[in-house]
């Protein structure tokens, strides 16, 4: 179990997005920037976080800046608020700048920038939705700054969205890892065959039926004690109104406090929409069933399951209504999260959840496998990618080592090439902050599409060209783009048996590996830890040693204070070699003159030699010296 409380995990891993959103706009304030974060991780948080940072070291000026921060609907705008507010009451002592956003929604921002040239960044929500063209008179604007706030960097239908770069990115898995979110169980319930493919609202409703509704009774009535607070989705306004009828006439309506539905225009107390979600969040145990209302921008923690009962073309969307269930809960710590599936036609959700929802990186439409590896140095690092290119049997000639940068975040796609029977070699492409953007755009437009271009036999230069200069950039020749989309189009998953190509027999490796570099910062052994007792810098230094912020070979020294305790420093081997020797001469002078005024001979060593530290410190020396007690630790 991670340490810390929730608040304190949340703020570890919101610590590091925040410099490098900040790091991003310090260099380039009108960048274009996406923060992304899936569901449940708090990214509303973290951008509120990164606004105030902004202004309090100055990259915006607070008495002449001002950000508007944009959303498509008004629940959005209102968490954004409330988002400051709670920001300001978990860091009193820390300055909150809310009065220098504006909050506008998206077809307010034209003519609010318009009018108020004071803003200098904007901050869209959602950011997926960016194609709109509500959202094109603020990319139009070259001198703002622009932060997106996603779960996915592009688009449902796979293309890219206008940003330069991810300043930050975190995935679901590493999110359960540091116990920010908790991983659902699914559990599924069997809903029938139905032919829903074109996703109209007639054929939505013929999932409205009898037997298929009672089924959903039937799994709530038997796990009603693990089910404490659940939301339904379903497909149709019709559907909403009728489960919540049988709901009612059910015994489920004596267990829970309220059994109610919402859907875009109506709820079942005819409340103002915002009445009717305060009240549903004071609810221990209810079912609320609803249609596309409450997936972006509802939070209640002690929403503890999803029932999915209609099926979704877009995962962003299944991934954000099952983000209601996942967070975690202040006044339950033992919470349990769960996915009901009524399974007629979803994605692979049990893919997605166990292969760490690839939305934050690339689409994950082929189901590429997954590996994670971590590693705690430069040296680590090469090493993880030498075992990648050997397992994979990656050729000499693209195998690329990227120079490291503890900034960046490592991940690499792994498309695999038939040679002859029983011989195959996988072609690499290392992404980095610098590329993620670029190349997921290529690789998440040719996957939503690829099923299209198997059918309609669409070939490699041909699909490639659909995704533009980028593609040729990231693929520079011919051969490459063509092993890529060779290996993208074996890789499309049927769902019948279907005539294969003649190398797929005896292919013994996936098609498609996404492999993820995690750096994990090195333990530091209780040597270390008990050597720090009694430093008055301990929480600096534990920095320093944890993030490896030292020469190979260097030493922890302890210079003693005039009263008590210590003070750390973290010095090179030859300038622990210049301080040892003069240690050395200091206590050879002390049994030398024992029992004798030797201040003048102190006075005279200390002058004709050069201190390798602060000058403050030479009276530290001389502590050291008047015993033989340990002064150093070397750093491994």
């Amino acid at each position: 179990m991670p340490i810390g409380t929730v608040q304190q995990r949340y703020d570890e891993f919101q610590r590091d997005a925040v410099d490098c959103v900040f790091k991003d706009f310090q260099k380039k304030p009108n960048g274009r920037f996406l923060l992304v974060i899936p569901t449940g991780g708090g990214k509303t948080f973290t951008a509120v976080k990164s606004i105030n940072r902004l202004f309090e070291d100055g990259v915006l000026d607070p008495t002449k800046d001002r950000v508007l921060w944009t959303a498509h609907r008004i629940e959005l705008i209102q968490q954004a608020r409330e988002t400051f507010d709670k920001f300001t009451t978990a860091y009193p002592e820390v300055g909150c700048y809310a009065n220098c956003v504006d909050f506008k929604m998206i077809s307010e921002a034209d003519a609010h920038l318009a009018e108020t040239p004071a803003v200098k960044m904007v901050v869209i929500d959602e950011a997926h939705h960016c194609a709109a063209p509500t959202y094109l008179p603020i990319f139009a604007r070259p001198t703002l700054g622009i932060l997106g706030l996603t779960a996915t960097p592009s688009r449902h239908d796979g293309a890219p969205l206008e940003f330069e770069r991810e300043s930050y990115s975190i995935g679901f898995p590493d999110l359960v890892k540091k116990g920010i979110v908790l991983k659902p169980e699914v559990r599924k319930v069997n809903g029938g065959d139905y032919n829903i493919s074109d996703f109209t609202e007639a054929s939505l409703e013929s999932l409205n039926n009898a037997e298929r509704n009672q089924r959903i009774i039937t799994e709530l009535l038997k796990r009603s004690l693990d089910y404490r607070k659940v939301i339904i989705y379903v497909g149709t306004t019709s559907h909403a109104k009728g489960l919540q009828e049988l709901l009612l006439d059910s015994p489920l309506k004596t267990q829970y406090e309220s059994v109610a539905y919402i859907t875009g225009g109506s709820n079942s107390r005819n409340q103002e929409r915002a009445d009717f979600i305060d009240q549903e969040k004071k609810y221990k145990r209810s079912i609320l069933v609803n249609v596309s209302v409450l997936a972006e921008g509802y939070d209640d923690p002690t929403i503890n399951t999803v029932v999915m009962a209609t099926p979704c073309k877009s995962k962003l969307y299944y991934m954000q209504a099952m983000g209601r269930a996942i967070r975690h809960d202040p006044a339950d710590p033992l919470k349990k999260a769960f996915c009901v599936e009524v399974a007629d036609k979803l994605p692979n959700i049990r893919y997605r959840i166990d292969n760490r929802w690839l939305f934050s990186d690339v689409s994950d439409t082929l189901e590429p496998s997954v590996i994670d590896t971590t590693f705690g140095s430069a040296e680590q690092f090469k090493e993880r990618l030498t075992e990648i290119y050997q397992k994979y049997s990656v050729p000499m000639e693209h195998r690329k080592y990227p120079a490291f940068d503890v900034d960046q975040r490592y991940t690499m796609l792994l498309f695999q090439r038939y040679l002859a029977p029983g011989k195959y070699a996988h072609f690499p492409t290392v992404i980095s902050n610098d590329n993620r953007l670029r190349v997921s755009n290529m690789f998440n437009f040719i996957s939503e599409r690829m099923q299209t271009f198997k059918a309609n036999g669409v070939v490699a230069e041909a699909a490639f060209r659909m995704v533009g200069a980028d593609a040729f950039e990231i693929l520079p020749t011919d051969r490459e783009r063509r092993w890529v989309f060779d290996a993208m189009k074996t890789a499309v998953p049927v769902e019948a048996p279907a005539q294969k190509e003649p190398f797929e027999k005896d292919a013994k490796l996936p098609w498609i590996v996404f492999t993820a570099f995690h750096y994990r910062q090195p333990e530091v052994s209780p040597d270390v830890l008990e050597f720090m007792e009694g430093m008055v810098n301990k929480d600096d230094i534990l920095e320093l040693v944890k993030s490896r912020s030292f020469e190979p070979g260097a030493y922890l020294v302890r210079l003693p204070l005039p009263l008590c305790s210590f003070i750390g420093k973290i010095v090179t081997p030859s300038e622990f070699a210049a301080i040892d020797t003069l240690i050395q001469k200091l206590r050879l002078l002390r049994q030398q003159k024992a029992g004798h005024d030797h201040r003048a001979d102190l006075h005279n060593l200390l002058a004709g030699s050069i201190i390798p530290i602060e000058l403050a410190h030479k009276d530290s020396l001389v502590a050291i010296a008047r015993t033989d007690d340990i002064y150093h630790l070397q750093l491994q």
